[in-house]
């Protein structure tokens, strides 16, 4: 195949792998059609208020401080004496948005709004807010409008500040909840003088959302346990219980306004979410008012954490939901239809009403969730040809929907179990075709590299008979999945996924002389060397898969990448590189064992790192020998950046510090720094030294300590690999200069039996100049 044919193929194909992961994991797991489904009894509460204290934690809300004091005094009177709380579990991504969806729509992020930045819908879905009569919401423009966005109607009112008030670093942030909390006063007192507004206030099924970011903000700046964080949450229960007396005074006290405070996610000890961590999933929870339940005591309960005693709360019954279960007991206690695309479960134990409205809302709950898993399955039965089991599932859920009220639990987990069945109904097939394809192609990739670079192949005349056969036995199995995929009606998409694998392997099948050949050398081998690599091979591979699940696994790898120069006696040729590459093998080999989040950030050391970078630049420098002067001009203007970011990371950290926010000018110097990675020479020594240098400079500006040393060890180990590699080739017997043109380039990294010299339009990792 020639170049630039294999380039073009190289680059659809990974197209298509790229794209097929957006499509078989990141599809959406809504449906719509569904039929809404409300409550007919009449509810508790004419109106919420829901308060999100955005990446608020639990354990920052409910413990004591170091006098054994409430920190939000006000709301830990109103669990001890008013409302029910507990834990609100967050799921992954504990981000600002999957997380409001979780509980103002009752459903888990939409993975393909990962595309959006987490800011936009994908797909429109229901919500509380759009079941309401009225919804008025106060709080940040990056999350409030995409619920008026996907609201039918004119009835979801959003009132944002600014976004260039959210700055993470100018001053406290807790100004934008006093923002908020300003302007719902200001949004009551006027609506005195409005009988527009007055009326619409007294209308039943009225939610009101303050989003409360300050706290976020803070964590974001300052971290969880900082003066400002907490300060932070003071205010937040200052601001809740003038807005809860503000509104109870305005309805005269009627007693029909229900209140919900919870957050979002919460956030690790270094200011960071978005993962898994207890801290970033371990939300509070305290409902109270107009149908809800009032403290429970209780003698004795158990969890896995040891928060009770910490929070000195054990004897006040805590319960727990998931987040998508807000979303569901929200609707009940005003009495509007359960939002459409709802997975939570009601929380039974959070309701002071009748046992009937109990029974009424839970059934309603499990119906809405029914009719999901209802439209889930006939879009799958329109698409593929189903085994009649499936309807015989469905007629069992039916069947409990008849029997008692009593089996609804068991019908939404039911439902939810098919819900997910449906959803991931073809992930495995699809996901087996694009494997095969990526092992198809990888195989391909290297029969070709062995063919360009190496000797062990030999041409061998073409059997236009056997070929044909094959090009047809090939056109057949595609035919074949082509039917396939007519009579059950898929998508475009899946063609290319299902048909992808035919091409390719029919490339790998007509290079089966190659195979042959590579079989017969390997096997020619000793039965040592062969077993030996093979079991490298596999202890490398092994090594890698575990470093997915514990980074110390790389450790282990390097520490016997550090004893090759023993193994292969390289040790007694060249002891000074051999001891360079012990050393850095070693000192790579820490970078894994520490620690990733919830540790002091240490300016100094990223100031250290950049100022050695500038010195071990200098030194290469004088030693390199240069082909041209551009050469050299770029690379001291690339240590010129190293030295500004190096200027920058300690100007912004002490900006920051002393709440001026980021200067616009080291703004400027960081984006300007992206543009040196685009100069770079040709030459393999020259073009590692300058793309170190180019990093460098960006990864200063990302680093907080340690890890600012990393790409200097990291680089050193490179530049000593090609050195050893020239070394291995000695060891071998190889020549370094074969005979070529003087002046030409010429591959060193050649291992026994591969040809040395490189073909056009091929590279190398190591070169050597011939002189």
């Amino acid at each position: 195949m020639d170049i630039p044919v294999f380039i073009l193929a190289g680059l659809l194909v990974h197209c298509v792998f790229l794209v097929s992961i957006f499509d078989i994991y990141f599809s959406s797991p809504l449906v719509h059609g569904m039929t809404p489904q409300q409550t007919s009894l009449p509810p508790p509460a004419k109106r919420l208020v829901l308060f999100v204290a955005d990446g608020l934690r639990a354990d920052s809300l409910y413990e004591l401080d170091s006098n054994g004091t409430a920190r939000a005094p006000y709301l830990r009177s109103v669990l001890e004496n008013n409302g029910s709380w507990g834990i609100s579990h967050t799921r992954v991504p504990t981000e600002s948005r999957p997380g409001h969806v979780a509980l103002i729509a009752g459903f888990y992020e939409d993975v393909s709004a990962v595309a959006k930045g987490w800011k936009e819908n994908p797909v429109e879905f229901d919500s509380v807010f759009n079941e309401s009569k009225y919804t008025w919401s106060w709080g940040s423009p990056d999350i409030l409008p995409m619920f008026a966005k996907g609201a039918t109607g004119d009835h979801v009112y959003t009132f944002c500040y600014a976004a260039e008030s959210e700055d993470f670093g100018a001053e406290d942030a807790a100004k934008l909840d006093m923002w908020v909390f300003d302007h719902v006063k200001s949004f009551f007192n006027s609506s005195r003088n409005n009988q527009t507004l007055f009326s619409a206030l007294n209308e039943e099924k009225v939610v009101l959302f303050l989003h409360l970011l300050g706290i976020d903000t803070n964590g974001h700046a300052h971290r969880p346990n900082s003066r400002e964080y907490q300060e932070n949450i003071k205010q937040v229960d200052e601001g809740v219980k003038e807005i809860a007396s503000l509104i109870d005074n305005f309805y005269g006290n009627d007693g029909k306004t229900a209140f919900i405070l919870t957050s979002d996610h919460g956030m690790t000890d270094w200011g960071s979410h978005g993962a898994g961590h207890p801290s970033e999933t371990l939300t509070p929870l305290i409902v109270w008012g107009a149908g809800v339940n009032y403290p429970q005591k209780v003698t004795t309960q158990f969890f896995e954490d040891n928060f009770l005693k910490e929070w000195k709360l054990e004897n006040l019954k805590r319960l727990d939901v998931n987040q998508a279960d807000i979303a569901p007991l929200m609707a009940s206690l005003i009495g509007v239809p359960f939002p459409l695309n709802s997975v939570g479960t009601l929380p039974l134990e959070y309701l002071n009403t009748s046992a009937l409205f109990k029974a009424e809302s839970m059934f309603t709950n499990a119906v809405q969730i029914l009719e999901q898993f209802k439209v889930k399955m006939m879009s799958v039965k329109t698409m593929y040809i189903l085994p009649d089991c499936v309807s015989y599932h469905f007629m069992l859920l039916e069947y409990f929907v008849c029997l008692q009220v009593s089996l609804c639990k068991t019908l939404i987990n039911l439902a939810l179990e098919g819900l997910s069945y449906y959803h991931t109904y073809d992930r495995l097939f699809l996901g087996l075709s694009i494997a095969v394809s990526f092992v198809g192609w990888t195989t391909y990739v290297i029969l070709v590299i062995i063919k360009a670079h190496t000797n062990l192949t030999k041409t061998v005349p073409t059997n236009k008979k056997k070929s044909t056969v094959l090009f047809y036995g090939f056109a057949s199995a595609g035919m074949i999945i082509t039917f396939f995929l007519l009579i059950q009606t898929c998508p475009w998409t899946y063609y290319i996924y299902c048909l992808l694998p035919v091409p390719v392997w029919y490339a790998v099948v007509k290079e089966i002389p190659v195979i042959q050949d590579l079989a017969t050398n390997v096997l020619s081998l000793h039965i040592g060397q062969s077993a030996g690599f093979l079991l490298v091979c596999i202890l490398g591979i092994e090594i890698l898969v575990f470093s997915f699940f514990y980074r110390s696994a790389l450790t282990v790898g390097l520490l016997v990448f550090a004893g090759w120069p023993v193994i292969t006696q390289l040790w007694i040729q060249a002891k000074t590189k051999a001891l360079i590459w012990t050393l850095l093998c070693v000192l790579l080999a820490i970078f894994p064992l520490m620690p990733v989040v919830g540790r002091e950030p240490n300016i100094p050391l990223v100031i250290a790192a950049g100022l050695l970078t500038i010195l071990i630049s200098f030194f290469s420098l004088a030693s390199l020998c240069k082909s041209e002067n551009k050469y050299r001009d770029n690379e001291d203007l690339k240590i010129f950046s190293v030295a500004l970011s190096t200027y920058v990371v300690g100007s912004t950290h002490n900006s920051l510090k002393i709440k001026q926010g980021l200067p616009v000018m080291n703004q400027i110097i960081s984006w300007m720094t992206l543009a040196l990675l685009l100069l770079s020479p040709t030459f393999l020594f020259e073009r590692l030294f300058s793309i170190l240098l180019s990093l460098m400079s960006t990864y200063l500006l990302l680093s907080t300590g340690y890890e600012a040393l990393f790409p200097l060890a990291l680089f050193g180990l490179m530049f000593v690999w090609i050195n050893m590699e020239q070394e291995a080739l000695q060891h071998y017997g190889l020549s370094l200069k074969p005979k070529v043109t003087p002046g030409g380039w010429v591959c060193t990294t050649a291992l026994p039996g591969f040809s040395q010299v490189s073909p056009p339009g091929y590279t190398c990792m190591g070169v050597a100049r011939v002189t």
